[in-house]
């Protein structure tokens, strides 16, 4: 970050009475990673996430096995949100080959959804996911990555496996999550070059879209990933400026977390025990090396 975008970050944290930055702890990098994403974890408390560069799957870690390759997914780009259901199924968007994929614990890859697309020449391809409590899969395409481009584009997957379009006025959708409630869907999206928007939408007991609202706007954040813990706050990650920001439902910055690579992604509480500990995925501005980060926050996920 440069000295004019660390005194604006000041500046806005101030005005905020958020706390000083917190630098999260890096616990794994590995050169055939490239650009990470989607990290997630299972039951047991692996930890899984997205590989992007030479190997292009997803990717176990433990603390003690260390990383290894999991599963082939998109060999056109690799892999880019991730999600598990309950019972350690893995759901995972590809970007490349524009698909929603099933992986199951026996690794067996699936394809629930492709060609979904109205404009398949204007899309970018599906970028991030959530699972709802009904089993239906909301998912991102931005169309545009910073404000350059017409509205995005948000789907539903219903549990039958058809896709609608949930949501097509929001500008940039890139990061999604949902409420503990399974009532509010939160996208974050790019407005602007370098210029960040948390949009809340409700979903509807049929499913589909009703109210909408701005909740935030972020100047220097580029919006990709979110999650968000049990007071109902959202965590934000900005590409390219290794911030990750602690959002409360006004719209108030409340914590900051950043990391020492820059091209921070996405990030998602631990289960279970592990909730206290929110996981990070970046890689270096070449999208060469990929890094896991993780930090412990004083209130902690919901799962």
């Amino acid at each position: 970050m440069s000295s004019h975008h660390a005194a604006l970050a000041a500046l806005v944290l101030a005005a905020c009475g958020a706390r000083a930055p917190q630098h999260a702890e890096l616990i794994a990098s590995d050169k055939t990673w490239g650009n990470t994403e989607g990290p997630a974890l299972d039951s047991k408390g692996a930890l899984f996430f997205c590989a992007r560069g030479s190997f292009k799957g997803i990717v176990e870690w433990t603390p003690a096995g260390g990383g290894r390759h999991y599963v082939a997914v998109d060999a056109v780009r690799g892999p880019g949100g991730l999600w598990f259901d309950d019972e350690d199924n893995i759901y995972v968007t590809g970007p490349g080959e524009r698909k929603i994929f099933k992986v199951d614990r026996d690794k067996r890859v699936t394809v629930l959804a492709e060609n979904f697309e109205p404009n398949p020449k204007q899309a970018r391809g599906p970028n991030d996911l959530i699972l709802a409590p009904d089993k239906s899969i909301y998912f991102t395409d931005p169309n545009g990555f910073e404000g350059d481009g017409p509205p995005g584009t948000i789907y539903r997957l219903d549990p039958a496996g058809k896709v609608t379009v949930f949501d097509a006025s929001v500008v940039g959708p890139n990061g999604i999550t949902i409420s503990q409630d399974g009532k509010w869907i939160f996208v974050g999206g790019n407005v602007a070059k370098s210029t960040a928007r948390i949009t809340r939408l409700e979903i509807r007991a049929d499913g589909s879209a009703g109210a909408k609202s701005e909740i935030a706007t972020i100047p220097e954040c580029i919006a990709d990933g979110m999650d968000i813990d049990r007071e109902g706050n959202i965590w934000l990650t900005c590409y390219s400026f290794g911030t990750a920001y602690r959002v409360s439902p006004d719209g108030r910055i409340l914590d900051t977390v950043v990391t020492e690579q820059k091209a921070l992604t996405n990030c998602q509480f631990g289960r279970g025990a592990d909730a206290h500990s929110l996981y990070l995925t970046s890689s270096d501005m070449a999208r060469e090396t990929g890094y896991v980060y993780r930090i412990r926050t004083a209130v902690p996920g919901f799962r």
